[in-house]
């Protein structure tokens, strides 16, 4: 299976799918055509989940999600959700900076919805000098 990378611009997130199980998503997804660019990541989550990797861990660093982008999201972790079922491993990290309550929040709405275990990390600001 091929990896899935889509590089990340001012409205749209990085998307790196790494066939042996290794997924991220980082960045903003304020696109205004959404499904066009979740679409083909839903698809290739599709595709994985038939044969997936031992072990399968999404790491998500995300800034800001407009209302269609988590409704794609949503549908990304219900994959994995299913995958879990089938008796395969997968992890979800919720990463968001120390004072971004919202992004928390955000999380653990659809940790909620979703069922699945998130594992939260706070993203520490990187020293400089």
């Amino acid at each position: 299976m091929d990896h899935l990378v889509i590089a990340q611009t001012e409205q749209t997130p990085l998307v790196s799918f790494l066939s042996n199980g290794l997924m991220e998503i980082s960045g903003k997804s304020i696109d205004e055509d959404s499904q066009e660019f979740w679409s083909p990541v839903v698809s290739w989550v599709k595709t994985y989940s038939l044969k997936p990797s031992t072990k399968t861990c999404l790491n998500l660093f995300i800034e800001s999600l407009d209302t269609s982008s988590s409704t794609a999201l949503v549908e990304v972790l219900y994959l994995l959700k299913e995958m879990i079922k089938e008796g395969n491993e997968v992890r979800v990290h919720w990463n968001y900076e120390e004072n971004d309550l919202d992004m928390l929040e955000l999380g653990k709405d659809m940790e909620q919805l979703t069922q699945i275990g998130f594992e939260f990390d706070v993203l520490k600001p990187f020293p400089l000098g």
